[in-house]
């Protein structure tokens, strides 16, 4: 062989070298999990969040990923059904032990996150709760997050500052059972405001059909307003009751629901008209969602449909962009304490794709909870016409 043609060959040789990333320059893919809450009463919120975060995936790996130490990471989300609280910490389990998953999301409620607590804060693993709102479930909990809005004093006080704004004195309350939030809510904040008198504190279980006996009470103590909780599921039927007796309209109605007008179908939106929504921290389900809400909403229609998209989209949305955003700021993919330490020191402006409207500055405070302003909505012709929104602090 001549001189001129190993020449030759080592160029070509040096070049395709040049041409082939280097193994430590090679995409991977991260895996993070999910508990999703994608059966059982929970559904229809636990499903838009999980579908959000699918869009939230798919937007990062088309841009080609997190960078992180010098390599790119495209996201695979492990997504695993967590149903009723006893399950959840089985399912928990099974995304550390079986699917080696360490960064988690959570699509639930907080009757499950109190039981995933105490078993979540001895795991070297990292969640972010989306789902439920009681604030007490990140306390004493140093791996938990919520980029959900606070279910604890910053909700009861706008609860406060609206029924102040609208005259309401008398004040009757009627939720469903195994919510804690609504259980301290009624029972703890709502008696101490002053000027405000509550005349009843009434319960009922999850899919009650029956809610005549205790509305017609409660249409005979004349309240100015009637505060509900629970599933939206059950507060289609029991309005379509008050409507029937008579009770409403009447007394201003204020639903904290969580719902919203494409959750459900035409006729139960009709049921809902005139009546008031505070359980949310959307715009994007208003009518006067932002532009960067309207994109996101396209987007969901185009993969999913419009049928159940909801206020809950924009947190799974958000949750997504903030863990990926931690990621990269701390460095590192598999040390979820580190990654919790730079969450921890997130700011708003760190994190530009978010959806939801969080109080600027710190995206968490002490005890890594976010403060995504809380919106009351009215219905008006089936949609939501925002009319007060505030931080509540």
């Amino acid at each position: 062989m001549s001189t001129k043609t190993v020449r030759v060959l080592a160029l070509v040789a040096f070049l395709a070298s040049a041409l082939v990333p280097a193994a430590g320059w090679a995409q991977q893919t991260l895996r993070i999990g999910e508990l999703a809450g994608l059966t059982g009463g929970i559904a229809p919120y636990g499903v838009q969040i999980h579908n959000a975060r699918l869009i939230a995936i798919d937007e990062i790996n088309a841009k080609g990923g997190i960078s992180v130490g010098g390599q790119k990471y495209k996201l695979d989300l492990v997504a695993l059904d967590a149903g009723a609280p006893g399950e959840a910490v089985k399912v928990f389990e099974r995304l550390l032990t079986v699917e080696k998953v360490t960064l988690i999301l959570d699509g639930i409620y907080s009757s499950v996150e109190y039981a995933l607590g105490p078993v979540l804060k001895s795991k070297k693993a990292l969640l972010i709760w989306s789902g439920g709102n009681d604030p007490a479930t990140t306390v004493g909990v140093p791996n938990a997050f919520r980029n959900h809005f606070d279910g604890g004093a910053p909700f009861m006080k706008v609860n406060e500052l609206f029924l102040k704004k609208m005259g309401v004195k008398r004040v009757a309350t009627y939720g469903q059972t195994g919510h804690a939030d609504f259980k301290r809510f009624v029972e703890e904040y709502l008696p101490k405001i002053q000027g405000i008198e509550v005349v009843a504190t009434e319960w009922h279980p999850f899919g009650e059909k029956d809610f005549f006996p205790v509305l017609t009470k409660l249409k005979g103590l004349k309240p100015d307003a009637l505060i509900v909780h629970g599933f939206f599921t059950d507060g289609i039927t029991m309005l379509k009751q008050a409507r029937e007796i008579g009770l409403y309209p009447g007394p201003l109605w204020l639903n904290q629901y969580g719902a919203a007008p494409l959750m459900m179908d035409e006729a139960s939106r009709a049921i809902w008209e005139g009546t008031y929504e505070i359980l949310k921290s959307s715009w994007g389900v208003t009518t006067e969602a932002p532009e960067r809400s309207r994109k996101f909403f396209q987007a969901y229609v185009k993969k999913f449909g419009e049928r159940g998209f909801g206020a809950w989209a924009e947190s799974g949305y958000d949750s997504v962009y903030i863990l990926a955003r931690a990621i990269e700021k701390a460095g590192v993919v598999d040390d979820p304490a580190k990654i919790g330490a730079a969450m921890q020191a997130l700011n708003v402006p760190d994190v530009p794709e978010l959806l939801m409207p969080y109080k600027p500055g710190k995206l968490f405070d002490k005890d890594r909870q976010a403060y995504p302003k809380i919106i009351v909505s009215q219905w008006k012709n089936g949609t939501f016409v925002p009319v007060f929104s505030d931080f509540g602090q």
